[in-house]
């Protein structure tokens, strides 16, 4: 029984997959080694919408998502949307200009660790953490979205609508100054 409920429960955690959604965004310090120079902190984007991009550089999932991300940081960077990328694999600082090059990134991109990525993102060691794992922050450091590796959200047939949704509601709360409306279901 003991063991029935230990399954149970890690079925529970695997479920539930990361910390609690909304939260205050802690803080991040890197230095990008491409897209940005000298060290940056999350907090100097305050005012924006921020998607952290957790990734690996050998990672295919990880270099489709960095295409969407370019694509939309050209697309709503002047309303206030910014991508940071933060490579957590080994060797990854000789990694990313390559990375960068096969997507198009011009965001920052930093080399990060995967136990620093974990805690940000809350995600118990007990479980496993597949990348890509994309963070979303609204304008005022609140921490809105998590969408990890295995999410549906995540698959290419859904991804880049499932993040322009997310997008879009974040910049359209600051663009108003306020929340934005609740959407009428159809």
């Amino acid at each position: 029984m003991k063991g029935a409920r230990a399954l149970l429960l890690l079925s529970l955690l695997a479920a539930a997959g990361a910390g609690q959604i909304p939260r205050p965004a802690p803080e991040i310090e890197f230095a990008p080694v491409t897209g940005g120079s000298g060290k940056m902190r999350l907090s100097q984007f305050r005012g924006k919408v921020v998607a952290l991009e957790f990734l690996l550089t050998t990672c295919p999932g990880c270099k489709y998502s960095a295409q969407i991300l370019a694509r939309l940081q050209r697309e709503y960077g002047p309303r206030g949307f910014q991508v940071i990328g933060l490579a957590v694999d080994p060797g990854a600082a000789q990694k990313i200009p390559v990375f960068a090059a096969e997507t198009g990134a011009l965001f920052p991109i930093a080399v990060y660790n995967d136990g620093a990525a974990r805690e940000y993102l809350q995600v118990p060691l007990m479980l496993r953490m597949a990348y890509p794992q994309l963070a979303f922050v609204d304008r005022k450091g609140v921490l809105r979205e998590h969408f990890r590796a295995e999410d549906p959200r995540m698959s290419p047939a859904s991804e880049e609508a499932s993040i322009r949704k997310v997008v879009e509601q974040l910049l359209a709360e600051g663009d108003a100054g306020t929340k934005a409306p609740p959407r009428r279901k159809k």
